[in-house]
Formats: C-alpha cells, structure tokens, sequence
C-alpha cells in the first residue's frame, strides 16, 4: 500500500508538472506565430536520377584541419573565398596558402561561440564595386572593400525589420544574391531560438535590400528556414532554399506574376542549404540526408502543434538555468553544448551524401551521392573546371571530387585556374 501510494503522488506530481508545462501562461519560450499545423512533402525515392551511386566518395580534404566550418564557398578568380567559425573570411588559393580578408565578430577564446565569434556565412562578390557582401549569422549584412578593407554595415542586428503579419529584428542573416543593378537578397532563417526550430512555426524571411534608400522590404515571410539564394539568368525570378521544408521555392521578380511565389521544387531527399546557379541550372547540396527510413523530424512534428508547442515549452525550461548563469557569469557552455548536439546530428544522420542539380525548369536532373564521408554535411557547391569544391560547417576542410565524365560542363564566366586550385 505504502508503494502504491507513493507511485500515486509521483504519477500525480507528473501530471501536474506537465499540466502546468502546457497551460500556465508566461512560462517560455514565446515564439513567433501561434503554433498551428503546417505539411512538408515526405522525401522522393532514390531512384531514377536520385538512383545512389558512389560519385562522391574518395573525396580529397583540401586545407586539412587549418579551417573550420567553410559553409559558404565563393569563387574569385583563382582563389576561394570562404567563412569559418571564429568569424573570419578567408581567402584559399592552394593548399598551402589561407590568407584573411575580413573578420566581423568579435575576439573570443573558443570559435564555436558563433554568436560572440561571428560566423559569415553568406558570401557574394558585388557588382557596383571592388567590394566582398558578406552575411554573418549574428552581425548581420556587410559590405568589405577588398582594396582597403572598409567594412560598411548595411543591416543592422538591431534594426526591426519588416514581416507579412509580424516586424521583429533579424535572427539568423543567411544567404545572400546580389542583382546586376547592386539590389541585395538575402535571408533571415527564422525568428525563434535556434533550438525551438524543430518546434516553432515556420518564421524565416526574404528580403530585398534596396542602397540607394537603405531600406529592406520583406518578399516571403514565414519560410521554413529560408537559406540559400539563386538570381536566374535573366533575374527574373530568385530561387531560395527552405531547408528543413526540403523544398525550393521560386519567387517572381519581374512580369505579370511579380510578388507571386510557388514551389520550384519539393520532396528533396535531405535539407538543401546554399544554392550556386549558372546558365543552365543549380546546384543544391543537401546537408542532411532524409528517406524513407531516415524521416525528417520537421516533418514529423508539422501536423502536431500541440505537441510541437509542449516541446518547445520545454526545451526553454531546459535552457532557462544556462541563460541565467550566461547573465551572471558570462561563459561559452551553451555554445559547447550546441557544437556537440550538432556534430551529434550529423553522425547519426543517415550515411549518404547528396548534391543534385536543378535546371531552371525544377527538374532534378542528376544526381551524386557518396558513402565513405570523405565529403559530408554539405552546405555548398562549387563546379570548377571539371572538379566539385564541397564546403561544411561540421568539416576542418573543404573537399574536393572529380565530376564524371558525363557531368562535367563548361561553365561560362568562371576564371578560375584548376591548377590553382588544388
């Protein structure tokens, strides 16, 4: 009697505790838009061009253990320009060569504290001058004259920033696409606390960045984490990367269906990050692979807000005491915990690499896939003269593949020099 009784008042504490986790008012997290059900594709099968093969293993690791977390690739002549964690932008020409461009955060001791550190990962080369716009996670949108190496703050991470229902400041700057005519694209991933991701609704936004006037107007908002960017060639219309929606979505920017949005592409097996485009396609890393048997949790959780709310409830109690011991005693324990839990997700994510290319139609066109994680977590693509350059923000490096034969393609404006780029 004396046990029964005991596990009645704990079975009771229990109901009580998660009772109160679900309807007390006040306690965290608050979170952007009321939590209400929302559908993600489920992934395709791989089969026809998704068919696996093995194109991407025996990966080369260039620049080994001398950079981390290159997650966004820009080619610049014979040279790559990169963003890793600690904050800085690097400029690779070979394996023996790194030399600093810029850095936009702050100094700190340990450089997986991306929001102390900063951590650029949007890169692109502008077109109404000798200048590098760079996104940092936490710092926001920047403009580095490679001459001098000014740097100009175009967004702010204080600024309020426009929404469709909602203003709020920017949480996480992403990608970025420059116009011919100068206009900045770039994404903002979402709104709510990185860890409430899999949890909240959808929050992350598009927006154009007008210089002449300084200001943003927001073209997409409630995107599940909007990421990578894509100008078509006639930039007529932008395609942006909604990663843990495993889709592409297209967004017109001129004709009779300007303001309009559809999806470009869905069903990807894994999460699309960066975007690099060219005359005849894209290509789209897929940073986290997704099947079948591999489901994505985003997926799994979308048509269950209460349970997506409860979640998110609490997993912000959990955080409450390493934010209020960060007040009083400033510390990186929070950040250690984050870089573990990531580098945790990704080993045991399914053991398949993916990049597929994409032509401006949304077909997916082909495919290639590795085994061995000589190249993994990918976030972007770079098709330089035959050969694949493949950033991460889980590597010490960048890696390297041979496209087969009857991928390879000519692609025009690059002046890249493969015997450069090792």
């Amino acid at each position: 009697m004396g046990f029964l009784g005991a596990l009645a008042k704990t079975l009771i504490f229990v109901a009580l505790f998660l009772a109160a986790l679900v309807l007390l008012p006040g306690l965290p997290p608050n979170t952007t838009f009321p939590f209400k059900e929302y559908d993600i594709k489920p992934p395709r099968e791989l089969k026809g061009v998704l068919q696996p093969n093995f194109q991407l293993d025996g990966a080369r690791q260039l620049w080994k253990d001398r950079i981390f977390g290159p997650e966004c690739l820009l080619a610049f002549g014979d040279k790559i320009f990169t963003g890793i964690h600690s904050g800085e932008v690097l400029e690779l020409n070979n394996e023996e060569t790194i030399r600093p461009i810029t850095k936009i955060g702050q100094p700190c001791d340990y450089i997986f504290d991306d929001e102390l550190c900063g951590y650029p990962v949007g890169l692109a080369l502008d077109t109404q001058g000798n200048n590098l716009i760079v996104a940092d996670s936490y710092y926001g949108i920047w403009q580095v004259n490679l001459g001098t190496k000014e740097k100009t703050n175009l967004v702010s991470t204080e600024q309020i920033l426009p929404g469709k229902s909602v203003n709020r400041k920017a949480r996480l700057f992403n990608s970025l696409a420059v116009s011919r005519m100068g206009e900045i694209y770039w994404t903002d991933s979402l709104s709510d606390d990185f860890v409430l991701a899999p949890f909240a609704n959808p929050s992350g936004r598009l927006f154009k960045y007008n210089r002449e006037k300084k200001t943003n107007e927001v073209l997409l908002d409630e995107l599940a984490f909007a990421n990578g960017l894509a100008l078509s060639p006639n930039e007529d219309f932008i395609i942006l990367a909604e990663t843990t929606a495993m889709r592409l979505t297209k967004y017109y920017l001129k004709g009779s269906q300007a303001g309009q949005s559809e999806v470009f592409v869905d069903g990807l097996p894994g999460w699309p990050d960066n975007l690099t485009g060219d005359n005849e396609g894209i290509w789209v890393p897929l940073s986290v692979a997704s099947d079948s048997e591999n489901p994505n949790l985003f997926a799994s959780l979308a048509p269950y807000p209460r349970l997506r709310s409860f979640l998110a409830r609490l997993m912000g109690l959990m955080q409450l005491p390493f934010r209020i011991s960060n007040k009083i005693y400033p510390n990186n324990i929070s950040a250690r915990l984050f870089h573990s839990f990531n580098e945790m997700a990704t080993s045991n994510a399914p053991n398949r690499s993916t990049v597929v290319r994409v032509d401006w139609n949304g077909n997916i066109v082909r495919s290639l896939h590795g085994f061995d994680r000589s190249a993994s977590g990918l976030s972007h693509v770079l098709e330089i003269k035959g050969h694949l350059f493949l950033g991460s923000p889980f590597n010490q490096f960048i890696a390297k593949v041979k496209l087969p034969e009857n991928v390879v393609k000519s692609v025009k404006g690059t002046e890249a020099k493969e015997d450069q780029l090792i």
